[in-house]
């Protein structure tokens, strides 16, 4: 482990190197401004140097003690600090740099000395590795110093002495005495023997060199020597040593990592192995070296470090240098010590690992850390490890360090583990966990049974199954390929192949299934999960409708550990079972006829086809059908026979011909055929039976008849032989021919005479002929009568055709005008937001309006569809994601509607009228927006439109019940936001214009409900609205309803201006969105409305009774008023939070009856008076005295900005106590409102749009204007008759049904008399008397002959009998029918 880490090392500073070399040299080195090598400077002067370069520079001098400073900036033009007496400096100060080189530093060192001769380096700061030239610039500089011509430093003197050591591998020896004066003439002495000039060479910077044979002469010490004027001066004495300097090894004592506890006592030992007579110094370094003190001795080359008490500081790394004469080795090891006993664990790369099934190896670890080195338990869902049997099989190990090894992983493996680590001495235990998670590779089960060999019946409809189970689960994709030959993936060798599936799986002509383009007629696989042998897998089937070609299926099953796949060869072949016989053109020919045996085999199942017939002299015994297919060659005798390739079909054909088939040719005959995968014979066999031929004989011959004029007569020849006889007729000898009024039928076996004349008497001969001779019979026939009665006859068939034609068509006429579908009933089930048809009708609006696709048209290739948001009788709304053009942004959620399969034509122009009908409506931001279309027709019709996260406003109230605040926030931040809000909705009012479809459909800084507001400016765009928080996380108040009911009132508006009446205007058509943003949508086709209990039939619609105001009703009138009544209603439903209305009301004919009369609903326990006087206004009876829209908008918008609204310090329900239904969802009140609340409910709405006099609740009392509670409400009549439990507000609002014997009553109910009329039903609450009945006749409106197939169903929608005579029952006792509403 020490090798490796001290190559380790050496291999990093050698890259270190490599990397510095390699940036030096690529880059321009630094200039002295100095060209010269060498400077010559006299002593006490001063020296100046600049250097240039591209990077940031550094100085550096011969003498190491001489310290420097660098002065930098606005330093340089300061004095020079303060120095002691002697010392001196070097200064270092930046310079003007130069065009190339904007990098320069001058070196000043002033008293220049001779101990200052040597090398100054300029380099680059940044660069390790120096080299002149390439990263680096060096000047030798000469301080000439007569008094001290050799060069000193230190406290080094002219008679010390000084140690050169050598080794013997050396190959010259350097006497080191430099000099100060280039020019001086300097001697070499050697003792005690002298010395050889041969071979010596001198230079000024280095000294003398000397070659290392001169030491033959027992050279001890050597002298170098110089004269300066008179005076002779001489160098140090150099004593030449010949050490070794090999170092074997170096061993630091513990190798491993140290750890201890703070007051114990460290000691590490080092230990070096070196050549003889080599000198070796040892050098600790260690973090407290200057704090502390460290007993260190040394002892044969072994030094040993001990520290008596450790504590926290001295934690770090610890290093035993060991020194020679010519090299360096370092050894480190790192020391910790602990403060106490601790326990440390933590994930490596997280909670979760994972591994694949049937790796070798694989070791779970987590960072662990630890002292002393506590006990380790694993455990796996809470049993230990060492328990287990994988433990006990040695299939598990743990090893030092506390990692557990898995070997040969299985998916069983996987599931949770547990590290436990005890330290029971200082008391300390640690507990993590970790999930193993074994992703297993895919395995496709169908592989491990055999294929099926035989072929696939053309035309027929097949299933290919692909089961795969794996971890994670695999996708399983369905590839083809023609049936032909394969060209491989040039990528891949096919050196290794072993069989032909793997050349197969490699073709490169593989393609994806697709309906378009399969070969065969095939439905795209949908995989699902099954639980299949106690596991959980993956089915994919491929639907093959009609098997027409062969080709090729890969099944494919991928997850991220690896890919399986299983070749299917759907070989479809034309013959049945891959081999038939047959015999043509019977398997019973008759005697003397031609007779064909053939035999198809499948080319690729057969080979080698004959014909044999059985011999019945070889049987003897034996049955025919029961020999072997083996053996049939020993009982038979071979047949010659034509064999021909159809090529079309690839199969063969061995066919043997009979001329003319014999008695003797009757028995077995056996096609043999050869497997080609098996090699085995497999056998056919066809009995020929020869029917014998025989002459014609008569059965039953013609016998003599008489008949009247213009009856009909008919004569028999029932004949019989082999082959059967051809008959001929014959009247009085002449050939008798089909023609008017004779027929000859059952292959002239039959004669028949239609309205027989006189000259049809003769005699009649019938004839029978075959290859065995002839016979004939005759019969006379006798005519009686006359021919004048067959003319009157004539005319009256003819008459009576005319009128059975003539009634045909009357009756078509009328059927297909019952079953024509009128066009304006269509749009219930589509569109709910129609065009106001007051001038023109829908269905020619919706034909002249327009649709550019230049600016709607949508890329289908841009559409990613996922669930299905809703699904209804013909089509369904899905949740799509929409990318950019680009691909490369994150894409758009939005909603699509599109037709169902099978569609018709009729519902696919409807979807397009709704698609034109939002375009004209235009954007707006409470409507659900068009964001555009995919029309074009390679795909279905698509209609784009905004998605809405929270879903519809009726789920959302009743899902936020637990979480309502019955009071507003009047922090001043909301107040704000609720003005702006206000003014952003007047702006919108007074700047609005349908907008294009460039602009966006709604924006996040649009106005919404107070959680987030901006105030948008007309010149510029609005600011971004803050980041609103979920909308689940928030609670639900009083100000979001009255705001919820704003922003409808606000859209609804809209669609006024626009001549639109949306006629379902109710809370499951609102839809949240991000922001609290209402916007009002009808997804017409994802609502199927024919199972929906809020749509019950009427004619051929259905509609929601409960939202309609009375004339809707009554008379089938739809205005924007209309829309009012409803919006009134949905206000009950915002302030009941998703309550359904009328609760605990029988829908029936009484319910609408009451209606008209002017009975209306209770305060919702959460309403205002205020509140409650907009319901009661939008209910008035008569249409014009309901407040409009615009009115509306005004009215909420005052009431938002209201300060009357409850706070929570003094909020008080409107009602104390509330009732809830069976559902446990409605809310009602359970007493009538009182004076003061309906007198506010009144005063509180504007005297412009209402006064208390029209609507029902009010009525002006005296001068004092008190308005007294007139308001007739459901819940003041008597309800025993109306007790009936709802179901679950979730799935259908209830109320009473009438029965079908009732209905049929009602329809009756007009031709009863007046007794008759109070045992009409047991829930009828009155009687009628004569005179209100009759005047109920009298009146009856026009309203009630269209009313058509109505029917009350047991819900809150009624539908009402086409015949029935309904308004005997939705007539008050003082009131007659009103009439039909010219509106």
């Amino acid at each position: 482990m020490k090798t490796d880490a001290t190559f380790f090392c050496r291999a990093w500073i050698v890259i270190a190197y490599a990397s510095g070399l390699v940036i030096g040299f690529s880059m321009t080195p630094p200039t002295l401004d100095n060209a010269s090598e060498d400077l010559v400077i006299p002593v006490h002067k001063t020296l100046t140097i600049t250097c240039r370069g591209q990077r940031t520079l550094a100085w550096a001098w011969p003498d190491t003690n001489l310290p420097g400073q660098e002065l930098l900036g606005e330093r340089q033009a300061q004095p020079r600090p303060s120095e002691a007496p002697g010392q001196r400096y070097a200064l270092v100060r930046e310079c003007a740099g130069l065009p190339g080189k904007p990098y320069c530093k001058t070196l000043v060192l002033s008293g220049m000395q001779g101990s200052d001769t040597g090398a100054y380096r300029c380099s680059y700061r940044d660069i390790q590795v120096l080299i002149d030239g390439a990263t680096a610039a060096s000047v030798y500089v000469f301080v000439t110093d007569p008094q001290q011509p050799f060069l000193q430093r230190g406290t080094g003197h002219s008679n010390g002495l000084e140690t050169i050591f050598i080794t013997r591998s050396s190959a010259q020896i350097v006497v080191p005495c430099l000099v100060t004066d280039p020019n001086l003439n300097v001697t070499l002495l050697a003792f005690p023997n002298p010395l050889e000039m041969e071979g010596l060479t001198w230079n000024s910077k280095q000294g003398w060199t000397l070659p290392m044979h001169v030491l033959d002469n027992m050279i001890i010490s050597l002298v170098c020597q110089t004269t300066v004027g008179d005076t002779q001066y001489r160098s140090s004495n150099y004593l030449i040593h010949i050490t070794g300097n090999e170092v074997y090894d170096v061993k630091l004592f513990p190798e491993e990592r140290v750890e201890l506890i703070v007051g114990e006592a460290l000691t590490l030992n080092c230990t070096v192995l070196v050549e003889f007579n080599t000198g070796v110094d040892f050098n600790w370094s260690y973090p407290g070296k200057h704090q502390r003190e460290a007993l260190m001795r040394v002892t044969e080359a072994v030094s040993i470090l001990s520290i008596q008490s450790a504590n926290v500081s001295d934690t770090g790394p610890y290093r035993c240098s060991v020194i020679t004469a010519h090299r360096t080795r370092t050894l480190e090891t790192v020391v910790i010590v602990h403060e106490k006993p601790f326990i440390s664990l933590d994930y490596r790369n997280g909670p979760v690992v994972e591994v694949t099934a049937g790796q070798k190896s694989f070791k779970l670890s987590l960072m662990v850390s630890a002292y002393p080195t506590p006990e380790t338990l694993w455990y796996k869902e809470g049993k230990a490890v060492t328990q287990r049997p994988e433990f006990k099989s040695k299939r598990m190990r743990i090893h030092a360090g506390h990692v557990l090894e898995i070997k040969n992983v299985r998916e069983e493996d996987g599931g949770v583990y547990a590290l436990v680590l005890t330290n029971t001495p200082a008391r300390l235990q640690e507990r993590l966990n970790i999930t193993l998670v074994v992703n297993v590779r895919p395995q496709i089960h169908e592989k491990e049974v055999a294929e099926p060999s035989d072929p696939y019946p053309s035309g027929s409809s097949q299933i290919l199954m692909c089961t795969a189970d794996g971890q994670p689960a695999p996708n399983i994709s369905w590839q083809w390929r023609p049936w032909g030959p394969c060209i491989l993936n040039n990528t891949k060798s096919s050196m290794d192949r072993k069989g032909r599936s793997d050349r197969i799986a490699d073709c490169q002509n593989w393609q994806d299934i697709n309906p378009d383009s399969a070969a065969n007629e095939i439905e795209l696989p949908e995989p699902t999960r099954e639980v299949l042998e106690g596991r959980e897998k993956i089915v994919s089937r491929l639907y093959i409708q009609n098997a027409s070609v062969s080709v090729m299926y890969k099944c494919s099953a991928e997850n991220k550990v690896g890919r399986d796949e299983r070749l299917v060869y759907f070989y479809v072949t034309t013959v049945p079972e891959g081999f038939s016989v047959e015999a043509r053109p019977s398997e019973e020919p008759l005697e003397q006829e031609p007779v064909s045996l053939r035999c198809t085999a499948d080319n690729y199942t057969y080979e080698q086809l004959r014909w044999y017939r059985l011999e019945a002299r070889l049987l003897q015994e034996a049955r025919p059908l029961e020999v072997e297919c083996r053996s049939v060659h020993q009982y038979a005798s071979e047949l010659e026979g034509r064999l021909a390739f159809c090529g079309p079909h690839n199969s063969w054909e061995l066919e043997v011909h009979i001329p003319s088939v014999a008695l003797g040719d009757e028995g077995h005959y056996v096609c043999e055929a050869q497997s080609r995968r098996s090699g085995e014979k497999q056998c056919l066999f066809k009995y020929i039976s020869v029917k014998a031929l025989e002459p014609p004989r008569y059965k039953r011959n013609p016998t003599n008849q008489t008949v009247n004029v213009t009856q009909s007569l008919r004569m028999v020849c029932d004949v019989e032989g082999r082959p059967l006889p051809q008959l001929s007729w014959f009247k009085d000898h002449q050939p008798l021919h089909e023609m008017s009024g004779i027929q000859l039928q059952d292959s002239n076996r039959t004669l028949s005479i239609q309205r027989v004349r006189e000259e049809d008497a003769g005699l009649y001969t019938c004839t029978a002929c075959n290859q065995r001779g002839c016979v004939h019979s005759s019969a006379a026939v006798r005519v009686i009568g006359s021919s004048d009665r067959a003319s009157v006859e004539v005319v009256i068939l003819v008459g009576t055709g005319v009128i059975a034609v003539f009634f045909w068509v009357l009756l078509i006429l009328i059927f297909c005008n019952v079953k024509r579908v009128n066009p304006a009933d269509i749009k219930t089930g589509y569109l709910s937001i129609i065009m106001d048809p007051g001038e023109v009708p829908l269905e020619e609006q919706c034909e002249h309006l327009p649709y550019d696709s230049s600016e709607w048209e949508i890329s289908r290739d841009r559409l990613r569809l996922g669930k299905v948001l809703g699904h209804g009788a013909f089509g369904k709304v899905i949740e799509a994601s929409i990318y950019s053009v680009s691909k490369n942004s994150v894409p758009d959620t939005v909603a699509v509607k599109m037709l169902k399969e099978g569609a018709t034509a009729s519902e696919h122009k409807a979807l397009m009228s709704e698609l034109k009908i939002l375009i004209h409506i235009g954007n707006h931001l409470n409507v659900v927006n068009l964001l555009g279309a995919c029309t074009k027709p390679n795909g279905p019709l698509m209609v784009v439109v905004e998605y809405c996260k929270y879903g519809n406003l009726s789920n959302y109230l009743r899902a936020k019940r637990e979480f309502f605040l019955p009071y507003r926030d009047r922090s001043p931040k909301t107040q704000g936001q609720v003005r702006r809000m206000i003014e952003a909705g007047q702006v919108d009012q007074r700047g609005r214009h349908p907008p294009s479809p460039a602009s966006p459909a709604s924006s996040p800084s649009s106005p919404s409900c107070p959680q987030s507001f901006t105030k948008p400016s007309p010149q510029t765009p609005p600011p971004a609205v803050e980041k609103m928080e979920d909308l689940w996380k928030t609670p639900l108040t009083i100000e979001d309803l009255i705001c919820y009911s704003f922003q409808v009132a606000r859209g609804m508006d809209f669609l006024a201006s626009r001549k639109c009446i949306h006629r379902d205007l109710a809370a499951r058509n609102i839809l949240l969105s991000e922001d609290n943003i209402v916007k009002i949508c009808d997804f017409g086709l994802a609502r199927d409305i024919y199972k929906d209990p809020d749509y019950v039939r009427k004619g051929n619609a259905r509609l929601p009774l409960k939202w309609m105001a009375p004339e809707s009703i009554f008379d089938k009138v739809y205005t924007s008023q209309s829309d009012v009544w409803s919006f009134g209603v949905l206000l009950w439903e915002i302030f009941s939070l998703g309550a359904s209305p009328y609760p605990g009301v029988q829908i029936d004919e009484d319910f609408c009856k009451r209606l008209k009369d002017g009975t209306r609903m209770r305060a919702p326990e959460t309403a205002s008076p205020e509140i409650y006087g907009i319901m009661l206004a939008c209910w008035q009876g008569e249409p014009r005295e309901r407040p409009t829209f615009p009115a509306l908008v005004e009215i909420l918008g005052d009431l938002l900005q209201d300060n009357s609204l409850p706070d929570a310090k003094d909020y008080v329900p409107l009602n104390q106590s509330q009732s809830s239904e069976d559902d446990g969802f409605s809310q009602v009140s359970t007493r009538p409102p009182s004076e003061e609340e309906l007198r506010v409910a009144c005063n509180t709405l504007p005297i412009r749009y209402y006064n208390c006099v029209p609507f029902a609740g009010c009525v002006l009392v005296a001068p004092s204007k008190m308005c007294q509670p007139r308001v007739k409400t459901f819940e003041e009549l008597p309800q025993e008759l109306h007790q009936q439990k709802s179901v679950q507000d979730n799935q259908t609002d209830s109320g009473m049904v009438l029965a079908s014997e009732e209905f049929e009553i009602i329809e009756q109910r007009g031709a009863m008399s007046d007794a008759d009329l109070c045992h009409v039903a047991s829930r009828s609450t009155e009687c009628l008397t004569g005179s209100q009945a009759s005047a109920s006749s009298r009146h009856r409106p026009g309203f009630l002959s269209q009313l058509s197939g109505q029917t009350f169903y047991n819900n809150e929608y009624g539908q009402l009998s086409e015949d029935g005579r309904v308004c005997d029952f939705f007539s008050s006792a003082d009131a007659t029918c009103p009439a039909t509403s010219d509106l």
